[in-house]
């Protein structure tokens, strides 16, 4: 018995033995086999890139390219779950091996599964190499695009949409009257429709216009309604609009996002009380809008105005009697003009060359006078070698679109988008894709946009050049050929805001969910279960989400505010490979302790959460690139964020300050670009030199003992374009005299009194900062003797001095500021006379002066800025509003009315009744 048991415990020992050193040797094996799959892995996807192009895909080939694609996401599953047990293996107290050992069970498993999936890719690479002849596909697949490059900002004013205005100048004309129109009998808000088919411009007429008339109104906005609006939604995006668009820059109610029904309504009533305003409501789809909406609005004031712009007749039928016309397609002429202006931009006259006309006009025939698909199509040519042999190819994928589908005319504007994205070279496909899984009508803000690009890995690295700038020009390519529309530029021309058009991210959508990039969740019936796709973007709340493994996802991001903590905590614990994880906006209050497993992270956004303090573990995400907690409800930060090696951007909250030990040791993040809202103390002022690769940069709380460390440690930043530094109120910015600027700076803030002797010494290197176009200077005590130190600035654009200048005379010296486009003066007790030599600030478009109570006069020498356009005064001198509103006939009067009658937009706002209310006047 006693030898029986003996046998059968040897036996097992052997058993287990021989298992052990089973798994032992895949585990030795392992890591060359994922070295090998990688190399494969980067040859299917290189077949996916050609293959996906062509427009000529039978179902067989249909479905080996979708079972390619899933192979290749099989591959990546395994790989990065090899990383990240690899990296589980990294740091802490236990020994490697042991670590290692205790990973066995899944390096067995991945093992196996590395082994089925070779006997798939021996089939898989057969048949790609018997049945498709890659350098054919190619051939037929390559867009032949112009090399690019990246884009110089003096190339960036090509890109303006101003280009698009064509052939609709009756209509522009027919709406400006209407909108100016003030009828007697009107009791209520004008209501005015634009009718049309999408594509047609709409949006882009309504814009012109309105960009042009708001000036006009006391209160203006526009808001983009779309399909899926909800009523509480609209009118806070309303609200919020008015506020921002407001010129006196009151701050907006900090509780809009938390108002319900009433409050809004009331809180609208309330601002728009006995104001003439102008609302835009953007791609309205049902005709109950209005009456939703209504009573924040229709009982202001009669000389108001409400336009929409739609695609349905029955809403248009909502406007005023003989208030509403409907768009047209182009004639042919416009359609041409506006075809040459798109495929002919890089040239001054903008002319098609005659060996290219008669090919290109029958491109533009074939667009049916929709501006959309013309201009679509225009761009794609733009960026084509431009002989006939290349552009006939052109016109003959057209023709297969439009012969191979349905020729409904709503979808011959999808089928010419289609050829667009079927010609976009692969690196900006994914850009591109990405963008549909924002919400409609959203606007992206680029720098977001960017980062989360690189996040995901769409972008290559570039000897020479950040993967941020060439993100830059990739947004620049994908805005140049208009798959994104530009909502706002800065002030040299760059993209601040986008947005993708309502059709163009339907067709992106559809091409998302068939490649499983991505799975946008809109409404209940969006069916999550059993969906492979590798992005989910969440838009409205979530009731079906379940838990079963959901280890393909790659990236979440959420754009509602309803995202509990629980269904986190779910995503989490069943997505653990995520690179993206964006919650900007969300309510939750606490990141669950699975946030710390997600080894795989590059990217978390925590901006404008309620999220108030982060976990220690967080110093796991050892490959986090991107911490955006800008705007949110964290107080302090662990020190274990100086663990992040990786980090990239790092962007803190502007309220941070009570725990400002807690990020020393910050200076040891030597790849940081970005970091903002940083607290000043001794040790971080002294150490930040180390951060030799930010181009942004903002730090608050420096006091007067901070000043020469810090100047010292700015100078060796030789690659910053943005520097925010703000001091403790009554602490002067002192030793300004060591401070170099970088040459690259093209946006300074300096907030707080500047030391008048050692500015002297700084503005010595004025003349050099030829990147320079925005100063705003906070209290700096400025006066006529330092004053025109800022003169000596090259390129400056944007000045603004708020309580900044103490002198008795404001003197602009002939030829100074030739660049300048807009000056604000704010809080200048003292000023009481302002000078203006003739040549001073050429091209001055926007002057603001506001709460200068003792200039009593207009500026002498405003009459030779002849390219003002707008002149806001703000809170004047009780003087100066009986000079602009007395009506007086005498000659003193009709000398400042021929000084100013150059200046189309003249309006004062002024405390009539000693109230503290501002009433508005403009000055005819």
């Amino acid at each position: 018995m006693a030898e029986a048991v003996v046998s059968l415990a040897s036996e097992a020992t052997k058993s287990a033995t021989s298992l052990l050193r089973t798994r032992i040797s895949a585990m030795k094996e392992l890591p060359e086999d994922i070295s090998d799959i990688k190399h494969e892995h980067e040859s299917m996807l290189s077949f996916l890139q050609i293959a996906e192009r062509l427009k000529e895909k039978d179902e067989i080939t249909k479905t080996f390219i979708k079972q390619t694609r899933d192979l290749a996401f099989n591959i990546e599953d395994i790989i990065d779950e090899f990383t990240c047990k690899l990296g589980e293996e990294q740091g802490g107290v236990l020994p490697k091996i042991v670590k290692r050992c205790r990973n066995i069970t899944t390096w067995c498993r991945l093992s196996k599964r590395l082994n089925k999936i070779k006997i798939k890719l021996q089939n898989n690479k057969k048949e790609r190499r018997e049945r498709y002849d890659m350098s054919r596909m190619e051939n037929e697949a390559r867009p032949l695009i112009v090399a690019s490059g990246s884009k110089s900002p003096a190339e960036l004013p090509h890109f303006v949409e101003e280009d698009d205005i064509v052939g609709i100048d009756e209509y522009r004309d027919l709406l400006l009257r209407w909108l100016k129109d003030e009828d007697e009998q009107q009791r209520q808000p004008m209501i005015i429709s634009v009718l049309g088919m999408g594509g047609l411009g709409k949006t882009t007429l309504v814009t012109h216009v309105y960009n042009i008339i708001k000036a006009s109104f006391d209160a203006c906005a526009w808001v983009a309604v779309s399909q899926s609006y909800e009523t509480d939604d609209l009118l806070r995006k309303i609200l919020k609009e008015f506020c921002r668009e407001d010129r006196e820059k009151r701050e907006a109610p900090n509780n809009i996002d938390t108002m319900d029904y009433r409050s809004l309504v009331e809180t609208i009533r309330t601002y728009l009380q006995c104001k003439k305003y102008v609302l835009i409501l953007d791609d309205v789809w049902s005709t109950d809008v209005l009456g939703k909406i209504k009573y924040a609005l229709l009982n202001s004031n009669c000389k108001s105005r409400i336009v929409l712009t739609t695609r349905i007749r029955n809403v248009a039928l909502l406007a005023n009697e003989n208030r509403m016309f409907e768009l047209k397609p182009l004639e042919a002429d416009h359609s041409w003009d506006l075809f040459c202006k798109n495929a002919f931009w890089k040239s001054a006259n903008k002319i098609c060359s005659p060996p290219l006309e008669q090919c290109a006009k029958k491109i533009v025939e074939r667009c049916g006078g929709l501006p959309l698909a013309i201009v679509s199509i225009a761009r794609l040519l733009s960026f084509r070698v431009q002989t006939g042999s290349e552009w006939e190819k052109v016109y003959k994928d057209l023709e297969w679109y439009l012969t191979n589908n349905v020729l409904e005319h709503h979808k011959k504007v999808h089928n010419i988008l289609k050829l667009s994205l079927d010609n976009l070279p692969h690196y900006l496909r994914n850009c591109f894709l990405y963008c549909s899984s924002f919400p409609e009508d959203y606007q992206i803000e680029s720098g977001r946009l960017i980062r989360l690009w690189v996040a995901e890995g769409f972008i290559e690295e570039n000897r020479g050049i950040t993967m941020e700038e060439v993100a830059e020009d990739y947004l620049n390519e994908l805005v140049h050929r208009c798959l994104l529309q530009v909502v706002r530029r800065d002030e040299v021309g760059r993209v601040q805001k986008c947005r993708m058009h309502d059709i163009i991210r339907v067709l992106a959508l559809s091409e998302s969910k068939e490649l499983s990039f991505c799975i946008v969740y809109e409404h209940s019936r969006t069916i999550l279960r059993g969906s492979k796709a590798r992005r989910l973007s969440i838009l409205s709340n979530i009731s079906n989400y379940s838990t079963e493994d959901k280890s393909h996802l790659r990236s979440v991001l959420v754009f509602n505010n309803s995202m509990s903590y629980d269904l986190l905590k779910s995503v989490l614990r069943s997505s653990t490979f995520l690179r993206v994880l964006e919650l900007q906006g969300a309510l939750i209050e606490k990141l669950p302790s699975e946030i710390c497993n997600l080894f795989n992270l590059h990217y978390l956004g925590l901006r404008e959460t309620k999220i108030k303090e982060l976990p220690r573990s967080i110093g796991k995400l050892r490959n986090l690139q991107i911490l955006d907690t800008g705007v949110s409800a964290i107080e302090k930060l662990p020190k274990e964020i100086t663990e992040l090696q990786k980090l990239r951007h790092l962007i803190l909250p502007g309220n941070l300050g009570k725990n400002i030990n807690a990020i020393a040791g910050i200076w040891r993040l030597k790849g940081l670009q970005t970091l903002e809202y940083i607290e000043a103390t001794t040790e971080i002022v002294r150490n930040v030199e180390a951060l030799t690769e930010l181009r942004t940069f903002s730090i608050k709380g420096v006091r007067t003992n901070h000043c020469a460390d810090l100047w010292n440690s700015i100078t060796k930043m030789n690659h910053l374009n943005y520097l925010d530094v703000s001091s403790v109120r009554g602490q002067e910015l002192q030793q300004l005299g060591i401070l170099r600027l970088p040459l690259r700076i093209q946006r300074l803030y300096l907030r707080g009194e500047l030391d008048k002797t050692s500015l002297l010494e700084l503005a010595t290197s004025f003349g050099s900062l030829i990147n320079l176009t925005r100063l705003t200077l906070t209290y700096a005590k400025l006066d006529e003797d330092t004053f025109p130190y800022l003169q000596a600035l090259p390129a400056l654009m944007f000045l603004e001095l708020w309580g900044a200048y103490n002198g008795i005379k404001l003197h602009f010296q002939a030829t100074s500021f030739p660049k300048l486009k807009e000056f604000l003066i704010y809080d200048a007790p003292k000023p009481s006379q302002v000078e203006i030599e003739r040549g001073a600030m050429a091209s001055l478009n926007t002057l603001r002066l506001v709460r200068c109570p003792e200039l009593k006069e207009l500026p002498h020498g405003i009459e030779y800025l002849t390219t003002l356009q707008y002149l806001y005064i703000i809170y004047p001198a009780e003087e100066l509003v009986e000079l602009l509103l007395g009506g007086g006939e005498g000659d003193h009067n009709n000398d400042w009315r021929t000084r100013v009658c150059h200046i189309p937009n003249f309006i004062i706002w002024f405390d009539r009744d000693g109230n503290g209310k501002l009433v508005k006047e403009r000055i005819q």
